[in-house]
């Protein structure tokens, strides 16, 4: 089944799950490599944050390794990203709204492309095409009507005087053959058994 083009919007949406999925990987290692250097730290309390931010990278790995994963699938059209980017979105959207009650601008510019980005999941371009567009192409699975050629059940027996005739001579069984007269030899005409020349009956 022949895929729907890919809409714009997915591309974009796509672009940018792979973007924010390699800066959280960039970021996961680079907190990794920082939390390391707590575990030179006494008492403790190097181990504790060490630990701490050992698990922060992790989160942040895992994270960044689904969006780029998510940002595959948008491009490849695969309903499990876009079921994830629902996801990931309404997760978003609600940490975004606790950051724009604060006022700030970011948060609430953040919340509409938000609600955008998830009105924009549902429209039915974009259902149709992670769907593997299953209306772009109508295949039907009746075969198409050919006519079958007639073919005769019987055929005339060629050995039947009334069904068939072979030949120029076979239309009459019974042809005229020229009659002579016995007594003086003259030529008989067809039908008449008297002999014009001498008349002498055949």
């Amino acid at each position: 089944m022949q895929k729907s083009p890919r809409p714009i919007g997915v591309t974009i949406i796509a672009i940018l799950a792979i973007l924010v999925g390699v800066v959280g990987l960039i970021g996961g290692v680079a907190i990794a490599t920082f939390s390391s250097l707590f575990a030179g730290i006494g008492f403790g309390v190097g181990g504790l944050l060490a630990t701490l931010g050992f698990i922060i990278a992790g989160v942040v790995i895992f994270f960044g390794f689904i969006w780029l994963l998510t940002g595959w699938g948008f491009l490849n059209g695969k309903g499990w990203a876009r079921t994830l980017g629902m996801i990931f979105s309404i997760l978003s959207l609600l940490g975004t709204i606790v950051v724009a009650a604060s006022g700030s601008m970011g948060g609430i510019v953040g919340v509409v492309i938000l609600i955008l980005m998830l009105y924009y999941l549902f429209t039915p371009p974009v259902k149709t095409f992670f769907k593997n567009g299953p209306s772009s192409t109508s295949f039907s699975t009746k075969s198409s009507s050919i006519p079958r050629p007639s073919i005769p059940t019987s055929f005339a027996n060629p050995m039947g005087g009334s069904s068939s005739s072979f030949g120029p001579g076979s239309s009459s069984t019974s042809s005229n053959s020229t009659r002579f007269c016995t007594n003086c030899g003259a030529t008989l005409s067809a039908g008449g058994n008297r002999c014009a020349s001498c008349g002498k009956s055949d």
